[in-house]
């Protein structure tokens, strides 16, 4: 038989079920799935604003550029808070120290385990234009911004979930492969009989069973025109077989796959799948469970390191906005936006909340509360 057609690498002979059950080249839907999961929480922080708040008004100051504009000389602030953020969620951590007032991510580090004192952090590695750079200065958890995301666990289950369903589509994917591979049999009647052929000087030439095999082979798998011609006692056919396995199955688990990995981020389906949707209320979980935890960890931190406790408690902090992540139509936001300004908002903070520039005018900073919401001594209607 053309048992060519049956054989590994190796030139071993395997069965079809053998062949059924191999892994063929892995179409990493789990790691894409992944990707895309962690990349949404990260392009949704990297969108937001970074507030620097002071006593009385928001600041735009150094601190201000660095965090929204430019963290360090090779990199924009969208370059490296998606790179902060897919280096926590896939690493559970992420280093960022700060040297000159510049913003940098470590790539490596070593942190003694203190419990009662502040840590040390030494031996930091950063890169830059593609050049590895270890810091000589040594750090306390003080000073720089250390994130940290407990979700090993929840990651660990899903990559168990995940490599069942990679091992069931490299199946089917080796199952769809072999049932289009044209294979053939080749039947002998009775004793093996002699094979001859001619040379291309004309002389007879007799073949073994091998060099028959291999010449066929080569025949079969020429995209030439050939003409094949029996010989006695020796029948070629071809084995035709037949497999349910459809390329729609294999569709059908690789969405499977998306959504237990959309279910594993908290991230709701129809977004992740990209459905389209006029509720608000997918994009509102979104931000909700899958981003607002991330933004929390990175507002901890940066108080903590950036603010410090005295000032943070005088009413200076830093926040992410994460509302500006989420598209707003103004003509469709206008009767929310006119309830804002009934009830007190100025014109420049409900400016600022969608995105615009404040006016810093007297009239813009005016606020006006309509009979609607107070009584005639000003306090709420009940």
């Amino acid at each position: 038989m053309f048992d060519f057609l049956f054989q590994n690498k190796k030139g071993e002979l395997q069965s079809l079920s053998d062949l059924i059950s191999v892994e063929v080249k892995k179409m990493k839907i789990t790691k894409m799935a992944v990707e895309k999961a962690i990349g949404m929480v990260a392009h949704a922080i990297a969108k937001s604003e970074f507030i620097v708040q002071g006593k009385n008004e928001r600041l735009r100051n150094e601190l201000y550029w660095s965090l929204n504009v430019k963290p360090n000389p090779n990199e924009t602030a969208t370059e490296f808070w998606i790179e902060v953020i897919q280096r926590l969620l896939k690493n559970s951590e992420c280093l960022i120290c700060i040297s000159g007032k510049k913003f940098y991510i470590a790539d490596s580090f070593q942190v003694n385990n203190s419990v009662m004192l502040n840590q040390i952090y030494s031996n930091i590695t950063i890169t830059a234009n593609g050049e590895s750079l270890q810091l000589n200065n040594t750090y306390t958890s003080d000073e720089v911004i250390h994130l940290k995301a407990k979700n090993k666990k929840i990651r660990a289950y899903m990559e168990t979930v995940m490599k069942m369903h990679d091992d069931v589509v490299s199946a089917m994917e080796a199952a769809i492969k072999i049932s289009k591979t044209p294979k053939f049999i080749l039947k002998i009647a009775g004793a093996m009989p002699v094979i001859r052929t001619l040379r291309a000087d004309g002389t007879e030439q007799t073949l073994t069973v091998d060099e028959f095999k291999k010449n066929i082979k080569n025949l079969l798998e020429s995209e030439n025109i050939e003409i094949l011609q029996a010989s006695n006692g020796l029948e070629i056919s071809q084995l035709k077989i037949d497999t349910a396995v459809t390329s729609e199955d294999v569709v059908k688990i690789s969405k499977e796959i998306f959504e237990e990995c959309a279910f594993a981020f908290d991230i709701p389906k129809t977004v992740f799948m990209g459905e389209i949707t006029e509720k608000a209320d997918s994009t509102n979980e979104f931000i909700t469970y899958a981003v607002g935890w991330v933004a929390e960890i990175l507002n901890d931190a940066m108080n903590a390191t950036l603010v410090g406790k005295e000032s943070f408690l005088s009413g200076e902090y830093i926040w992410i906005d994460l509302s500006g992540f989420k598209h707003r139509d103004l003509v469709e936001s206008a009767n929310y936006l006119d309830k804002l300004r009934s009830i007190g908002f100025s014109l420049d903070e409900i400016r600022q909340a969608i995105g615009w520039e404040p006016l810093n005018t007297p009239f813009s900073q005016e606020r006006v509360i309509t009979k609607n919401y107070t009584n005639d001594l000003g306090s709420e209607n009940t």
